[in-house]
């Protein structure tokens, strides 16, 4: 991915789901991982991910306790500090939400993004078929391994992205990524990363002028 093509996809991006998205945050419920459950269900289906509230919510609020004790865990990290190391962190949370009944993998990766905006990146169906090569998405194939697979591999691109960033002056590493923040209203490179993805790879797929 080059600076110019993650421009080209995130200026795609419908408008609409931008204003759910920015409604959701202001609302606050984001910021609490232990409250806010049906609010935040309904926020996933809608954004289609058809989660059944008869089972998911009932199932969130009894591991509601646990859950945000894994996103305490990793409030400090981000999608730049993802390594090898840190990522056993982040599979906590992934397959505590994948033993929820009714939760799919897309609704797994939005609801971990409503609770640490700078490190899980959103994906669907489409996105995981793209990246993977595997028709079938469901919790046997869209696993904990293979999301943390996605996320790597978006940080690199991400970097990539970096490294490509046109700069008038030699500046250092992080001034090259606070600008290149600077170039999208200074987004989450996660919800940045979602924009791309959802225009070059999601469904519906959007024509890249």
């Amino acid at each position: 991915m080059d600076f110019q093509s993650l421009t080209s996809g995130w200026k795609q991006y419908p408008q609409f789901y931008d204003f759910s998205y920015n409604n959701s945050i202001q609302s606050g419920i984001w910021n609490d991982p232990l409250n806010f459950i049906k609010e935040k269900i309904q926020f996933l289906n809608d954004w289609g991910c058809r989660a059944d509230r008869k089972t998911v919510i009932p199932a969130i609020e009894q591991c509601r306790i646990q859950f945000n004790n894994y996103i305490q865990n990793i409030r400090d990290m981000d999608l730049l500090s993802l390594t090898s190391y840190n990522q056993d962190r982040l599979k906590d949370a992934y397959e505590l939400l994948a033993q929820v009944e009714g939760l799919g993998p897309t609704g797994i990766s939005k609801y971990l993004h409503m609770h640490n905006r700078g490190l899980f990146i959103m994906w669907d169906n489409q996105i995981f078929r793209d990246y993977f090569h595997i028709k079938i998405v469901n919790k046997t194939s869209a696993t904990s391994q293979r999301y943390l697979k996605f996320l790597s591999r978006m940080r690199d691109e991400l970097l990539d992205a970096v490294n490509s960033l046109p700069l008038s002056t030699n500046i250092s590493k992080p001034e090259a990524i606070t600008e290149l923040r600077s170039h999208f209203n200074n987004e989450t490179f996660p919800r940045i990363l979602d924009k791309y993805n959802y225009a070059t790879r999601g469904q519906p797929k959007l024509k890249i002028k």
